[in-house]
């Protein structure tokens, strides 16, 4: 740990001054729940406190997010981060940001100075505070990002493991894939005025992300006299609303499986040069350097080198056999991707917010509405024009010209909808082709590469309640959001207990073992709930099921791959009688062992509980406080999602994922919204916003997001500049 003296040293005079006048002329106003409310004359002023706002709340997360960025954790963390270092080195991630900084609009370059400036602040005005590696933050580093990692096209974490790199991997490795991808996705609903009981449009924002780690949403409001007033998210690190509203619109972003990545699988035979690879007719020579990297031992920090290569494709992440594979990624500059962000939050009409996306930067979904009654989706944004003919969900032939890019994907050549005739719009993680009922676009219209996403069970839910359901008020649109039915076990259930039936009837010496357990579930509604038995059988045997998959299934199988279809969403069963009986005598054999019996409420095992970090000591417990959670995993089509991850050292099992930051947002004359996250705003557990919406989102409430300075400072807390 750094002393405050080291901490002092780095900061002149002239810049102490430079901070205390910037943040003269920035005012944060904590609401009753902690949520920073940060105002400034210029735009730069909000980013200033934004950051400032977010160290207070957070500086543990915030310093390690830039650690982990900056390809340093090994100095922290010792010899077992090497490999996600490594990960950092070979896609340049550092040398990335600081072009991108450089190159930048004098805007962004503005904003990010401006934000830097706010953590140095805090920092110079908080010298307790533990400084574990970084003693002073440039302007550069606010544009740290990784680039592709490749795991939606197949490569696996072994095959990167093979080059000495780490990391990466969620999201695209088979059935595990799928599921993280459930539990980091999102939904997104948004409603015309058609189909409102208030005749104003409404948005659901509702992120399904990790609880800790780089992903945490951070609630907050950013206001200058240049335009900027805009209420949501932010990830920590970052300066700028990701998803949330301004007094005119209001948008939100869900993953996609658009491809915006390519994986090259490149040859290296040339019988004299190992630097020359395959390309058309000849070869061309690989980009190779090294690297020097540090990691901590008990003896002092040690250093050990590596070697990379990139081709005119990207780096090397990976080897399968003699292969070296490669990836590129669409957005190359995650400046041009932050400012397109910036732009959106400060988009007052539809037109405005089309020409901040035609930017094309990101890597997401995004979902509209507006205060004129408009609503809009777009599937995916920055995606590259490519040869459809290529099967693009695995590596392609790197040495093939026809595998090149042809440019960028126009964005009204993206699969999109504005303004359906049924009145709705959803997307959960799922395809675009039934996004509005009837009125979707046609998947014929489009490369297969635009829209790989199944219809995933939560999608289905969605569809079904808003296709049948009347005009909605705001608070109806949050009931549908939370919804406890299962649209898997809907369809599946049924299966499996005729399955079970027909095994009873051929076998049954197996009554006194399953009858009580095919009892409890055909009974069951399919909805989860705190008190349901059932709900704990389905869940101990999706977890068989899981199990299964993950031996039949390859991790080098992508999760929306036509092959794996079927056994994860799926409307039939596609497993035989034996299996599917097989799965639930070893659930409730599982739960028996577990628990003493199989009838155990669904609330007494599904929990709630915080801790500092997933990078701390500190573990989950179930001698401490916690929260039953009625909800379920998303891959099941739980629209409230909730991960857990089973500990076997504990008899409960706690969340890990899914919901944080949600709101509904009503565009009236006045906008208003409301909202709530998992935990509360700040990570310090001597705060009495620890852990203050936790019981709020337990039971499915949410509170009010103040938006107007009067709704602001009725319901103030505390007013104050920053380093007071």
């Amino acid at each position: 740990m750094l002393s405050a003296a080291a901490v002092a040293q780095s900061a002149q005079p002239a810049e102490i001054a430079a901070w205390q006048a910037r943040a003269a002329a920035v005012t944060i106003i904590r609401d009753e729940w902690g949520v920073p409310h940060i105002y400034g004359k210029t735009d730069a002023d909000a980013a200033f406190g934004m950051l400032y706002a977010q160290c207070e709340d957070n500086y543990w997360q915030v310093e390690e997010s830039a650690v982990r960025k900056l390809g340093r954790l090994a100095e922290l963390y010792g010899e077992k981060e090497l490999g996600s270092d490594a990960s950092m080195a070979v896609r340049q991630t550092a040398a990335r940001a600081r072009q991108a900084y450089r190159e930048g609009p004098a805007g962004l370059r503005q904003l990010c100075d401006a934000a830097a400036a706010g953590i140095n602040y805090y920092l110079h005005t908080h010298p307790e505070v533990p400084r574990r590696l970084l003693t002073r933050y440039e302007s550069w580093h606010l544009l740290l990002q990784p680039a592709p990692d490749g795991a939606n096209h197949g490569i696996t974490a072994a095959e990167r493991r093979r080059l000495g790199l780490g990391g990466g991997g969620a999201g695209g490795e088979g059935v595990e894939g799928w599921e993280q991808q459930q539990e980091s996705g999102s939904n997104a609903i948004a409603l015309a005025p058609s189909k409102t009981t208030t005749g104003h449009s409404l948005l659901l924002i509702n992120p399904h992300v990790g609880f800790f780690g780089d992903n945490q949403r951070y609630e907050a409001h950013l206001v200058s006299e240049q335009g900027l007033n805009a209420s949501g998210f932010a990830m920590l690190g970052q300066f700028w609303i990701w998803s949330g509203f301004t007094a005119t619109t209001a948008w939100a972003h869900t993953n996609t499986a658009a491809d915006y990545d390519d994986v090259y699988q490149e040859t290296f035979d040339h019988p004299k040069d190992s630097t020359l690879y395959c390309y058309g007719r000849g070869y061309r020579r690989a980009v190779v350097w090294t690297d020097t990297l540090a990691y901590q031992t008990p003896a002092g920090q040690q250093r050990r080198v590596y070697r990379f290569l990139r081709t005119h494709h990207g780096p090397a992440i990976a080897r399968r056999g003699a292969a070296w594979l490669t990836v590129r990624g669409a957005t190359e500059s995650f400046g041009r991707y932050a400012w397109q962000a910036w732009l959106m939050s400060k988009a007052p009409t539809l037109a405005r917010f089309k020409a901040a996306m035609n930017q094309r930067q990101l890597l997401s979904n995004t979902m509209f509405a507006d205060a004129r009654g408009n609503i809009a989706y777009w599937h995916g944004n920055a995606v590259p024009r490519r040869d459809p003919a290529f099967n693009w969900t695995q590596p392609v032939d790197g040495s093939n010209p026809r595998t090149e890019w042809r440019g960028r994907h126009s964005l009204r050549s993206l699969a999109q909808i504005v303004n359906p005739a049924s009145g709705w719009l959803q997307n959960c993680n799922s395809t675009p082709f039934q996004a509005a009922g009837p009125g979707s676009p046609e998947p014929g219209r489009y490369p297969a590469y635009l829209a790989y996403d199944p219809q995933t069970f939560r999608a289905v839910e969605a569809v079904r309640q808003l296709g049948t359901a009347g005009p909605l008020s705001p608070e109806g649109l949050w009931l549908l959001a939370c919804s406890p039915r299962l649209p898997m076990y809907a369809a599946w259930l049924p299966q499996v207990l005729a399955a079970s039936d027909r095994q009873l009837t051929r076998r049954p010496e197996l009554r006194a073992e399953l009858q009580a357990v095919t009892d409890t579930l055909r009974r069951w509604d399919c909805r989860s709930g705190v008190h349901s038995r059932a709900t704990t059988l389905a869940f101990a045997w999706g977890q068989q099921y899981s199990a299964y998959l993950n031996q039949l299934f390859p991790p080098t199988v992508p999760y929306y791959a036509p092959g794996i279809a079927a056994y994860l969403h799926g409307l039939q069963l596609p497993v035989s009688d034996s299996l599917a009986v097989a799965f639930l005598r070893s659930a409730a054999a599982e739960l028996t062992a577990r628990y003493g019996s199989p009838w155990v409420p669904w609330g007494e095992v599904n929990r709630l509980q915080r801790i500092h970090s997933s990078g701390s000591q500190e573990k989950f417990a179930d001698s401490r406080p916690s929260l039953p959670v009625g909800s379920f995993a998303g891959s099941a089509g739980s629209l409230f999602a909730f991960r857990t991850r089973p500990e076997k050292a504990q008899q409960r099992q706690y969340g890990i994922g899914g919901n944080t930051y949600v709101a509904v947002v009503e565009l009236g004359p006045r906008v208003r919204a409301r909202s709530v996250v998992n935990f509360g705003q700040s990570a310090d557990p001597a705060s009495p916003h620890y852990f203050d919406q936790a019981p709020l989102y337990a039971t499915y409430q949410l509170k009010e997001a103040w938006y107007y300075q009067q709704d602001v400072l009725s319901h103030a807390r505390r007013s104050y500049h920053p380093g007071q």
